[in-house]
């Protein structure tokens, strides 16, 4: 795939779906036995690692997620986006570059190394029913009691996004990290809505339609949902989200969350996207 999203200083990392199989939920990232066995065709990627670490950072050390509710089943279909930084090598060598016989300097060692310090991720639809006002869920409400009646801002029909799981670790909250990861993630779904639906394999698109009213809720059209921590809704507005009020607000983790929405204009993507099956139309618009 081809995206502007990737850069010497931020990884990009399409869906992993049964890659991350190898992964074990209740173990922290850097001790995952059976991805370390796997041949390394087959193994999980460094920078969902990486992303997972800071996401452990984060959610489990800051706020108290249970480790074993940080990673989710949406994980395998999500874009995953991991900021990182060049900082000192922990151990770096005494020598700076080699010289050659003659006293001459051929090349310079780096003495410095990335470290993840961010990460965000976008997963595309479809989705669980949002939660009810005043209940209680894991994190990201998949389960639970979860609302059968109508908000202001989704009819339940519409298609949407999520975007989640953004963390910067402290040091480097005052960096403008956050606001990078927002915006490449809004920015390649925005410039390749087709890329964003569910992959294409055939049995999987039947399943996905029998969940969602025949594709209704499977087309995207632009919509972007975060479920947002109370204290952090400032923060998003400056990125054009809104609350939706309509939603009330929830318990995930023992944090206070509301539901926040943006309509992104994805016309000129529409357009220019290469996955239109020869213009007979998206796969996924109802029968």
């Amino acid at each position: 795939m081809s995206v502007s999203t990737r850069s010497e200083f931020v990884d990009f990392i399409v869906p992993l779906r049964e890659r991350l199989d190898l992964y074990d939920r209740t173990k922290p990232s850097s001790d995952q036995p059976r991805n370390d066995a796997a041949d390394i065709a087959k193994a999980i990627p460094q920078g969902f690692i990486d992303a997972m670490s800071v996401r452990e950072q984060v959610f489990v050390g800051e706020q108290g997620v249970p480790i074993e509710n940080e990673f989710d089943e949406d994980d395998q279909r999500s874009f995953h986006w991991v900021a990182f930084a060049s900082v000192p090598a922990k151990h770096s060598s005494q020598a700076s570059s080699i010289v050659d016989n003659h006293g001459r300097t051929k090349r310079h060692i780096s003495n410095s190394t990335k470290m993840p310090i961010g990460t965000i991720r976008l997963v595309p639809p479809p989705h669980p029913p949002h939660p009810t006002a005043g209940s209680r869920h894991a994190i990201d409400a998949l389960e639970g009691d979860l609302r059968k009646d109508g908000i202001t801002v989704h009819d339940g029909q519409e298609g949407y996004v999520k975007l989640g799981r953004l963390a910067v670790i402290p040091e480097f909250r005052k960096a403008g990290i956050s606001k990078l990861l927002i915006d490449m993630a809004l920015a390649f779904a925005r410039n390749n809505p087709y890329q964003v639906m569910p992959g294409w394999d055939p049995a999987k698109l039947e399943s996905l339609r029998l969940q969602s009213d025949r594709a209704v809720t499977i087309d995207w059209k632009g919509l972007v949902l975060i479920h947002a921590q109370v204290g952090v809704q400032k923060v998003w507005r400056k990125y054009g989200f809104e609350t939706d009020k309509s939603m009330g607000s929830w318990d995930e983790e023992g944090i206070e969350h509301v539901g926040m929405w943006r309509k992104l204009d994805i016309s000129a993507g529409r357009r220019k996207s290469k996955v239109w099956l020869g213009g007979m139309g998206s796969p996924l618009g109802s029968p």
